[in-house]
């Protein structure tokens, strides 16, 4: 078996962890953005009726 440096791949894996943390905060964050953005286009289409758009 090829020696392994566990201290290395425990950093590597905190890195990786870390990333993932904050891309699935910005995948969050783009979601509710997204979210609000076509529920102003919803409300603000001029094509819906009025009853529609009240809230």
């Amino acid at each position: 078996m090829a020696d392994v440096d566990l201290a290395l791949l425990a950093q590597q894996n905190v890195e990786i962890l870390e990333e993932l943390r904050a891309l699935r905060r910005e995948v969050a964050e783009l979601k509710e953005q997204s979210g609000r953005t076509l529920d102003f286009e919803r409300r603000n289409d001029p094509r819906r009726p009025n009853s529609l758009t009240q809230r």
